[in-house]
């Protein structure tokens, strides 16, 4: 989808130099130029009156030689170096927002012009007075204290987990205590699923499938409430909270009909769910605090005040210059006035020159640069829709530029993260309820094939194929899918797949196919996303595989139970055969896991059924067996087998005579 851009970044032709009037030639000019031409025409006018009245102007000669040959330079200099010092502190704000490496070098270039208008400042330390030299060192010592910040702040942009403590310790400490409550309650949900089946059995693991499937919900809510900070998330967290909590008390209450290693079990639950309940609140004081975001905090609470400090102090040494600058004016004035009116004419002139260029650069200078100050601060607010306005082509004009594309950056950005957060609105919208629905599904063949055609759909993968891991140590092909090839095998098809087992041993293979890659991943037990794999299919004629992904299907106990592989992503847009993208890799793995524990619960299942029905024969076969007692133990069969012995020793006497 294509966005249009905002009227404000919409810009008409600029026009040419022949065009623009000289007031706007002189406004596209640099500062610098600026600066140099309002006191050359100064210095000149100053010049002119002195040629006139040598004699009679010697000391007003030498105030003027003072301010062309040290105060001009000097505020020159400064003004440079506050032009830099914007600048740096511009590219140090747009990596630390965007990250990118072209902020990064900018900000060493700017660093190293900044440093050389310094010490063309220091080397003129000589020709300050005794206030300008306290300014300065003052301004050396608090640039070397900013200039250590900002490498700093690049190396927390550059690692998430020492820029944002709560996603530190959600990450290290409690993805480690909530991993094993759910390795732990999982094993429990094993073994009570391998007891005899009473009623209450199946409620005791009714209620520790709750608590593994809320606390689940409740870590999840926890990470996307701290990935985005969206509040929504919370309240997620916390009715899940609630829920677990209560099912815990219900399994807590129930804890004495739990086995030995069950209660094992349950202990190690309860002490890995404390410390973690522990954690949450921690994070959102975290979050909800100025500290989030270490690198931003010590931007605005270190780095900024410092360079507000390095920027009054040149506005107080270019004072200071303008200052004496206006002095030895006013003692050159009052020495052409004692000497000829001729010099208090040029006098006059000069000053209403003077007045006039602090006229022109308060509106092409300061002007620009508050409104400038007025646009980023509602950026800082969070207005990302602003742009500044680009009024010259100097160096205020330049930074205005900077801004704007630092706000068009912003904005993609945030497009950028919308896009992740609805990859994790899918993994809870669509993935999750997906794995739950698998749980309900009762033909086998069916649960099979839905496994690999949602994966597939996800995915939007070309092909995808499912096999389930035999008893001799083989992998089965059970399901195959082709949309190319319009090819359909297994599952509720009743199309057999026509494909001999691979094998599963270590091999060495130089150039491997996807069965090998399937084979390697069923004996790591590690997932496998190949972007440009370019092999041939082993199993479709004439079929390319360009990127692979290979998933394995693990149950609780680690145990690689079959593996599911998906060929040739498409572009959802062009059709085009893409890599497979690693967030929804990270999807994939967490979907194998929903569809490997409805594959176990199918099985369970089955051989609850297979349980039960042995137990129903045996019921049977026992209860016939006394009801056969109870007739041959009668007196009336006692009677019959007497009669019966009688009979049979009557007829062989008859026989016999």
């Amino acid at each position: 989808m294509t966005t249009q851009a905002p009227p404000e970044e919409t810009h008409a032709q600029a026009p040419t130099l022949a065009d623009k009037s000289l007031g706007a030639r002189f406004k596209d000019l640099d500062i610098g130029r600026k600066l140099a031409i309002g006191f050359g025409i100064l210095v000149a006018l100053t010049f002119l009156s002195a040629g006139v009245s040598y004699l009679g102007s010697r000391q007003a000669t030498s105030k003027i030689n003072t301010t062309d040959e040290v105060r001009v330079p000097m505020a020159l200099d400064a003004a440079r170096a506050q032009a830099n010092l914007l600048r740096m502190q511009a590219n140090v704000r747009g990596y630390l927002a965007l990250g990118d490496q072209e902020y990064r070098d900018n900000y060493h270039d700017s660093q190293r012009s900044f440093e050389t208008d310094l010490a063309k400042l220091e080397s003129r330390s000589s020709d300050m007075d005794e206030l300008s030299n306290y300014r300065l060192s003052k301004l050396r010592i608090a640039y070397e204290e900013w200039s250590e910040l900002p490498e700093h702040l690049f190396e927390l942009r550059d690692d998430q987990l020492d820029r944002e403590p709560a996603y530190r310790l959600l990450v290290i400490t409690g993805t480690q205590y909530a991993g094993q409550v759910l390795i732990d309650i999982n094993t429990m949900i094993d073994l009570q699923g391998q007891s005899d089946p009473t009623k209450e059995g199946l409620a005791l693991l009714e209620d520790m499938a709750k608590f593994q499937g809320n606390f689940a919900a409740m870590l999840s809510a926890l990470r996307g409430y701290v990935t985005t900070r969206n509040r929504i998330y919370r309240g997620e967290y916390e009715v899940n909270l609630t829920d677990n909590q209560n099912t815990w008390t219900s399994l807590r209450n129930q804890r004495d009909a739990l086995t030995d290693s069950q209660q094992e079990l349950f202990d190690n639950i309860a002490q890995n769910r404390e410390a973690f309940l522990l954690l949450p609140e921690r994070m959102f004081e975290t979050l909800e605090g100025d500290r989030w975001r270490e690198d931003l905090y010590i931007f605005s609470e270190e780095a900024v005040p410092l360079a507000n400090t390095i920027q009054q102090l040149l506005n107080d040494l270019v004072a200071d210059q303008q200052t004496f600058l206006t002095k030895d004016l006013a003692a050159g004035r009052q020495s052409l006035t004692r000497t000829s009116q001729l010099i208090l004419a040029g006098g006059v002139i000069a000053f209403i020159f003077g007045v006039a260029m602090a006229y022109i650069a308060r509106g092409t200078i300061a002007g620009p640069v508050r409104r400038l100050t007025a646009v980023a601060e509602q950026i800082r607010a969070g207005d990302l829709k602003v742009l500044a306005r680009v009024e010259s082509r100097d160096e205020v004009g330049i930074l205005a530029e900077t801004f704007n594309n630092m706000t068009r950056q912003l904005r993609r950005m945030l497009r950028q993260v919308r896009k992740e957060k609805k990859r994790a609105d899918d993994l809870l919208e669509v993935v999750i309820p997906i794995g739950v629905e698998l749980t309900t599904e009762k033909d086998f063949n069916r649960l099979l094939e839905k496994m690999l055609l949602e994966a597939k759909s996800f995915c939007h993968a070309d092909a995808g194929t499912l096999y389930l891991r035999t008893d001799d140590d083989q992998l089965e092909f059970v399901i195959v899918r082709n949309d190319t090839r319009n090819i359909a095998l297994g599952g509720t098809t009743g199309q057999k797949v026509p494909f001999p087992p691979l094998p599963l041993q270590d091999q060495t293979v130089t150039e491997p196919d996807h069965r090998c890659v399937a084979t390697q991943v069923a004996l790591d037990g590690v997932s496998s996303n190949i972007p440009n794999h370019n092999r041939p299919s082993h199993i479709v004629a004439d079929y390319h595989v360009t990127s692979l992904l290979t998933i394995p299907l693990k149950n609780s106990l680690d145990q690689v139970l079959g593996v599911l592989q998906l060929l040739n992503a498409q572009d959802p847009e062009t059709g085009q055969i893409v890599p497979f993208d690693q967030n929804l890799q990270q999807m994939m793995e967490s979907f194998s896991s929903l569809a490997v524990a409805a594959l176990e619960a199918y099985i369970r299942e089955q051989s609850l059924r297979q349980q039960i029905q042995k137990l129903r024969i045996e019921i049977d076969e026992t209860k016939r067996s006394r009801e056969v007692a109870k007739i041959t133990e009668s007196d009336y069969f006692q009677q019959l087998r007497k009669q019966a012995k009688e009979f049979r020793a009557r007829s062989r006497t008859d026989k016999a005579e």
